[in-house]
């Protein structure tokens, strides 16, 4: 079967001549469309490029579109169908995964703006990789002891740091599409960032 992507987006349904409220399917008959080149994990969700999103209208969305397009469905369809149902429904579920997620969400549409992706540009701001190394020595310092009020202590500090990073992130990200070029670099760092104290989380959950 043919992976490419179409460059158009359908506008009526090539069966029933219905009106298509989703890129990818007819409510009215079923067909299925491949997502087209031009539609993102916003415009497949039918929900505006922001990163505020209405969290009700992104699962309701999700639930009407994946409802219409699940395998299940397709079960006694053509095999070309049935192929396409379950790649549709693999891009749905990643495309709610990153837009559920507001961190995910701030570095998609960063991308989505033309901002500077994590294989691009990694870096991280100095002051945090100093505070990072230091806490990531108290917590293995800690873990070796097997002091577990400490490492409540840390978990709790590292969380309390990331949310102050995500607050960053969420400012910056609101900005978006038309931030300056600093502030989307500002972004791609802050990103960069959360990720080292996800890091240092998921040690000490483990502890």
């Amino acid at each position: 079967m043919n992976d490419t992507k179409p460059d158009t987006v359908p506008e009526k349904c090539i069966n029933c001549s219905a009106e298509l409220t989703s890129p990818v399917v007819c409510s009215g008959c079923h067909t299925l469309y491949p997502l087209p080149q031009s539609v993102d994990y916003f415009g497949l969700l039918g929900l505006p490029r922001a990163y505020d999103l209405d969290e009700s209208a992104l699962e309701k969305r999700f639930l009407s579109v994946s409802r219409h397009i699940h395998p299940d469905y397709f079960g006694s369809a053509s095999g070309e169908m049935q192929q396409l149902s379950v790649r549709l429904s693999a891009e749905l579920n990643q495309a709610v995964k990153v837009l559920r997620q507001p961190v995910l969400r701030a570095g998609y549409l960063l991308e989505l703006c033309g901002g500077p992706g994590p294989a691009s540009d990694r870096t991280v701001p100095p002051e945090v990789l100093g505070e990072t190394m230091m806490l990531r020595e108290e917590i293995e310092e800690a873990q070796a002891d097997e002091d577990h009020p400490a490492l409540q202590r840390l978990r709790k500090t590292v969380e309390e740091k990331r949310a102050v990073l995500v607050e960053r992130i969420a400012e910056l990200a609101r900005r978006l599409p038309n931030a300056a070029a600093e502030d989307k670099t500002a972004l791609r760092h802050t990103l960069n960032a959360v990720k080292y104290y996800d890091n240092m989380l998921e040690l000490l959950w483990e502890a």
